[in-house]
This record gives structure tokens, sequence and C-alpha cells, in this order.
């Protein structure tokens, strides 16, 4: 009898690891640059382009087909972020300085720089229902703004201030409304785009930091990456907020995608270098089948789901010590170290 329960034990776990999806390192790709931050990346949605927002080094379109740098865009020092309206053949940059450069997306030609606000702008959505771009402010003490941006006319049509010190990027519902983490406030909340009423709060026990979201939409399920002392997921009904779901992520997650191919959950955090895989078993059942190592500082990510290929900005740093001047020093980026890893998943 033990020999035959030595055998199924090993049938068992012999299953387990081949179902277990695959996944590898397929380039570690360094670019050029003195630059000592980087903002957020961006998948085209007409071309096998990764559009990296370098700030300091500008925006680097990068030819994930090829793994090489297609351009620099011209005039575009500063770029923190990108949001894509194909339809108008633009990409829409998000500054540093508070500015939002229009680029024509075809030719990769900048066209002209507006003026939005006094300080950084962190990231946009483009809200097809409504026409608009919502923009989000960088931090302002404890207040932040929305703005609404016509990508026709190419002028911001309004601005709504928040009571919020930093919105995390946005994640629209697909209805007309969308999805806003308030990190620092520890709720979700979700706003009408047409009018920016607010619709639901909702505040979870254990999510003292909600941060980067995701959404399965035929399951009618919201991912809810939560910061602090015991980071987590959690899956709550999309509806109504009702927690569903909760199970152990990595440190200081600041990005989540759900792949719908295969009903499965990328999460990567810089802190612990790593991408957690999480398998979705049904709406409200969920288990880690994975993780993979990365690099430390690769926090921000795009998912790529029709080449299942994950992109992963980073660079190398040196972190100073605490000090009773500077109990939380801010890493030192060192120059020429930015790479692009590319991971692709079975």
């Amino acid at each position: 009898m033990k020999k035959y329960a030595w055998l199924l034990s090993l049938l068992i776990t012999t299953t387990a690891v081949a179902d277990a999806p695959v996944i590898h390192r397929e380039h570690r790709v360094t670019l050029p640059g003195a630059g000592h931050s980087w903002g957020f990346v961006g998948l085209d949605p007409t071309r096998p382009y990764l559009f990296l927002a370098r700030r300091e080094n500008g925006l680097t379109v990068f030819d994930v087909q090829h793994q090489r740098t297609l351009k620099t865009v011209a005039q575009s020092a500063g770029a923190n972020g990108v949001v894509f309206v194909p339809e108008l053949d633009r990409v829409f940059v998000l500054n540093t300085d508070g500015s939002l450069s229009v680029v024509q997306l075809s030719t990769l030609k900048p066209l002209k720089r507006i003026a939005v606000a006094q300080s950084n702008l962190n990231s946009a959505v483009y809200e097809p229902s409504t026409g608009k771009v919502i923009i989000v402010s960088g931090r302002r003490a404890d207040r932040s703004t929305l703005f609404e941006f016509d990508p026709k006319q190419e002028r911001i049509t309004g601005a709504h201030e928040l009571a919020v010190k930093k919105i995390d990027p946005l994640l629209l519902k697909g209805d007309g409304s969308f999805f806003l983490p308030m990190r620092d406030e520890g709720k979700v909340a979700r706003y009408a785009a047409s009018t920016f009423a607010l619709l639901d709060t909702w505040q979870f026990a254990e999510c003292p930091k909600p941060s980067a979201l995701a959404q399965d939409v035929e399951r009618q399920r919201l991912f809810v990456a939560c910061r602090g002392e015991a980071p987590m997921l959690i899956v709550t009904d999309r509806q109504t907020g009702e927690v569903k779901a909760r199970l152990p992520i990595g440190r200081d997650v600041n990005a989540v995608a759900y792949d719908v191919q295969h009903q499965r959950l990328l999460i990567p955090s810089g802190v612990d270098a790593n991408v957690r895989v999480i398998e979705q078993q049904d709406a409200d059942h969920y288990a880690e089948v994975a993780s993979f190592s990365t690099l430390p500082m690769a926090y921000n990510m795009a998912f790529d789901a029709q080449r299942q290929r994950v992109y992963l900005p980073a660079m190398d740093f040196m972190q100073p010590a605490p000090s009773p001047a500077e109990p939380k020093p801010d890493p030192q980026f060192q120059a020429g170290t930015f790479s692009i890893t590319t991971l692709a998943l079975d």
C-alpha cells in the first residue's frame, strides 16, 4: 500500500507541475540614456510597438517584434505616460511639467504641446462612450484633479478636484463609468464618465492601500491589488463590491493584468522582483500557480494578450542607507542601465 501511495503522490505532483504555466525570459535589452527615473509603458494598439515614457530621456518607441529601439519622439523630454486614440491617429503624452503633448500615431511626429497643470500629469484613459480622455494629475498634497480632454478639439473641457492625495491609474468599467483607486484613503470609487458623479465607494477589510486594478468583465469580477503590511489581492463583485476571495501577493504592486484567454492574473512586484501567476479556477476561486523572477524595481508592466508577452522596464540602482536626516532615502538609479525584459508565457 505504501508503494502505491507513493506512486499516487508522485503522479499528482507531476501532473501539477505539468499543468503549471511555463514562463521564461525571452529577451532583455538595455537602452542608452542618462535619465534617473521612468514612468508608464503602453502598447501601441495598431503595431507591435511599446511606448516607454522615460521622463528625462523622453518617449522611446520600442519594436517588440525585432527587440530594438525604433526612435525617441522629438521634443518628448518629460514623458511620464501615454494614452492612445487610434481612430484619430493620435497618441497623447503626459508630461512631468504638467503639459500634454500631441503626437501623430502613424508617423510619431510631435504636433503640439498643451499646458494643462502646473506640475506632473500621472496617467490617462480614453473613454470611448463619451469620446473623452480623462487625465489624472500627480500627487498634490491632499488634493488631486481629473481633467476632461476633448481629443478631437485637442483642448481641456473640464476639471474636477477631488479630496484624494494620489490617484492610481483609472480602470474603465465599460458601461460609461470608471473605477478610481484611492490608495491613501483606503477606498475604491466609481464615477460616471459623462458627469463625474460619484456612483459607488467601497472600502475593504484588510485592504489599507488599494492600488492597481483589473477586471474580468464576463464573470463580473474586479481585482484590487492592496498594499500594506500584508499585501493581498481582493476579488470583488464588479456591481456590488462584495468581496469574493482574498489571496496574498507581492509587495508594493503597481500593476495587475487579467489574461482573458487563459483566465489568469499576472501581478509583478518590483520589491520582490517577481511576477506572480494566479489561476482563476472559477469566478470566486483562485490559486497561485507560479512566480517568475524579474529585476528589482520592475514594477510597471505592459501585458500583450495577443502575443502572450509581458514587458517590464527596470534600472540598476543604489539604495542609500537610512539616516536620521533622511530615514527613507530614494534609490539612485544608474545611467545607461534602463532595460526592457520580455517574458513569454505558454
